[in-house]
């Protein structure tokens, strides 16, 4: 994954959170998302399986802590290792304070898609 592309991907997949139209926001997440795709969320100890349970779970996340806190989510740093992405964010207030930090690993599929991303809370 050239740096470009690697880029590219970064940004859609962040947007797949942080889209404030919830309509483009699930076209996006239905773009980025493999069909049988997986999210394995550490701090809930929960694995959602299927874009829709995923997209649900994004929109209860936006709703939650971008749209109803305001937080802004970006990344730190993009590690990439054949088809998996190592993606470090922060959560920052309005301040630009970090309120928290976390680590998506992200295993793409042919497509270039989400397939399976692990996402671990309390990362520094």
């Amino acid at each position: 994954m050239n740096t470009e592309s690697l880029t590219a991907f970064q940004n859609d997949y962040l947007a797949t959170w942080t889209e404030p139209d919830a309509e483009r926001r699930l076209g996006k997440i239905h773009q980025m998302w493999a069909p049988s795709g997986r999210l394995v969320v550490s701090s809930l100890g929960i694995t959602l399986s299927g874009v829709e349970e995923i997209a649900a779970h994004i929109t209860r996340v936006h709703d939650d802590m971008i749209a109803g806190k305001g937080l802004i989510f970006a990344y730190d740093q993009a590690v990439v290792a054949s088809d998996a992405l190592l993606l470090r964010w922060s959560m920052l207030a309005s301040s630009d304070e970090v309120v928290g930090r976390g680590a998506d690993l992200v295993f793409r599929d042919s497509e270039d898609r989400a397939e399976t991303v692990y996402m671990f809370m309390g990362v520094n």
